[in-house]
């Protein structure tokens, strides 16, 4: 009889509860949905969302072991550390859902600001909550990927049915995580390597311009994959590259492509992550494409590092940077300034171009803290014989700001938005 009013009290407090306090584990009998008030809310700041699943595989085989009412509190104690574990991990602004929904998995909802590099953010929070998850309560090895597995995916930008995009994104992060198992895994990995072998992207680039003449020196190529695909988004494209594990091919696609369109004297930034520009073909590779475009200076090529925070994962980057250099080819290290990570790769890789991050500009002219820390970060490239670049310039305040300071060259909607790269004509 105690537990049948509790289970009533329950009922009420999530009946009259607000679409806050329905963020972790609502309960299965929802009268209203929070997932469709919670996302309309958030879309309306333009961030990106995000939903990751956890398919903790455990569950079943305990069953078996122990009988059902060992796992109902196993279950109920995963989803407190959980609780616990993502609150202690995540942003609380970036959390918009964490539910358990019709199996062993749990659904993580996120809201984040909208950044080139949010892949590497989604997986840097789910190897953290994944870590800490195993410490504390499954003790499992690190190489023990059966237990715990985990896919994610980018909702589609715009859409006027948030919960119906939740749904599509939460189906195919959940297939990502159970990979292998069934067709639409297979799907996916065979529509990635049909964009690759058909080489089906889309290149756009944007133009880096040196501050005082407002000359294009530059253009940073941007990826699209097929139009009217769910993989035309470039987040959801290098997403689903990276979980089926085509990363490598897709990047060097677009180094290829970006190359093949390559005219005139100005230099190009295209994207590669550590794991690329670590790959034990790489210099390799890049050699073979050199030799299909012997026009092209390859001081005019300039490979910009992402994710920065996992470059020292890869001991041997920096002798593939040095065979880079022997070519001629520049290295730029992109979002400097966004954590201390950024700050320690400068000396682990002494780029030839920092690249400094949106959220240091953003509203900067207001901010004499912010232009301190871009003065620290000019000195610091002088130190190291590196340009700079400031990112993400939107108003004429900003560019003032970059200005009499000193930085080398600037990009952003201030100057000029990406356009799509035509394509060159025969001689």
């Amino acid at each position: 009889m105690h537990n049948q009013h509790n289970d009533w009290l329950l009922f009420w407090k999530h009946l009259f509860a607000t679409n806050q306090s329905l963020r972790f584990f609502p309960p299965h009998f929802w009268l209203r949905n929070p997932v469709t008030p919670i996302l309309k809310k958030s879309y309306r700041s333009h961030r990106t969302h995000v939903v990751v699943v956890f398919d903790v595989q455990t569950y079943k085989h305990q069953i078996e072991q122990f009988g059902l009412t060992y796992v109902q509190q196993f279950e109920k104690d995963v989803r407190r550390l959980f609780k616990k574990v993502v609150c202690e991990t995540v942003k609380d602004d970036e959390i918009l859902f964490l539910q358990q929904y019709w199996g062993d998995d749990i659904v993580l909802l996120l809201s984040i600001q909208q950044d080139k590099n949010v892949i590497h953010e989604i997986e840097k929070y789910i190897e953290n909550i994944k870590a800490n998850i195993n410490e504390h309560f499954f003790a499992y090895k690190k190489e023990d990927e059966e237990s715990f597995q985990t896919g994610y995916m980018v909702m589609d930008a715009h859409t006027d049915q948030p919960f119906q995009s939740f749904l599509n994104a939460y189906q195919k992060a959940l297939v990502m995580a159970k990979k292998g198992v069934g067709a639409k895994y297979n799907h996916m990995v065979h529509a990635i390597k049909e964009i690759i072998q058909k080489e089906n992207i889309t290149l756009y680039s944007q133009p880096i311009v040196n501050v005082h003449e407002l000359d294009v020196i530059a253009w940073e190529v941007l990826t699209r994959g097929p139009e009217n695909t769910v993989y035309e988004h470039p987040l959801q494209l290098f997403s689903m590259a990276r979980q089926t594990n085509m990363l490598y091919p897709l990047e060097m696609l677009v180094i290829k492509k970006a190359l093949e369109k390559m005219r005139g004297e100005d230099a190009i930034f295209i994207n590669v992550t550590p794991q690329t520009i670590a790959h034990e073909h790489f210099i390799e590779d890049v050699d073979v494409i050199l030799q299909d475009h012997e026009h092209i200076d390859p001081s005019q090529i300039v490979f910009e590092i992402t994710e920065s925070e996992s470059v020292q994962r890869y001991t041997h980057l920096t002798q593939t940077i040095d065979h880079l250099h022997q070519r001629k080819i520049r290295i730029a290290l992109d979002d400097t300034g966004a954590g201390y990570a950024s700050l320690n790769s400068i000396s682990f890789l002494r780029p030839d171009i920092i690249k400094v991050d949106r959220s240091l500009i953003e509203n900067i002219n207001g901010n004499k803290l912010k232009e301190s820390m871009l003065q620290g970060l000019i000195h610091i490239a002088r130190e190291a014989n590196a340009q700079v670049v400031a990112e993400g310039i939107e108003t004429a305040e900003e560019a003032s700001v970059m200005k009499r300071n000193g930085v080398h060259m600037v990009q952003g909607f201030f100057y000029a938005r990406p356009r799509l790269i035509p394509t060159p004509t025969a001689g």
